[in-house]
């Protein structure tokens, strides 16, 4: 209380020195303090700014981790695929291409 009570009086003599009615000076020094004060115990001090960044920081690093598990699943699957691919592949390409050259070298 003594912060308001020294932040009325200060900004009361400034008013009040600049001109300003001394009921008024003391009406405004009054409401303007108020407000600050008010404002003050809105503000968002580094602290909780930090817990708030940390706390999302910890949730994007689970849900990061949660997508590397799905990708590295998804990609074993892929690589599956491709290797059957690869192998039928083959099997075209021996079943079509060795008759191919064999018709073409008159091999054997």
């Amino acid at each position: 209380m003594l912060a308001k009570e020294a932040g009325v009086s200060s900004r009361y003599y400034k008013l009040r020195d600049a001109g300003v009615p001394e009921k008024q000076a003391e009406a405004q020094a009054e409401v303007m303090a108020d407000t600050f004060i008010y404002n003050m115990d809105k503000l968002v001090t580094t602290d909780a700014m930090n817990a708030r960044f940390n706390e999302q920081d910890s949730r994007m690093d689970a849900r990061f981790k949660e997508q590397d598990a799905h990708f590295d699943v998804r990609f074993a699957e892929l690589r599956g695929e491709m290797n059957l691919q690869r192998w039928i592949l083959a099997a075209v390409a021996a079943s079509t291409v060795v008759p191919a050259l064999n018709s073409v070298f008159n091999w054997a």
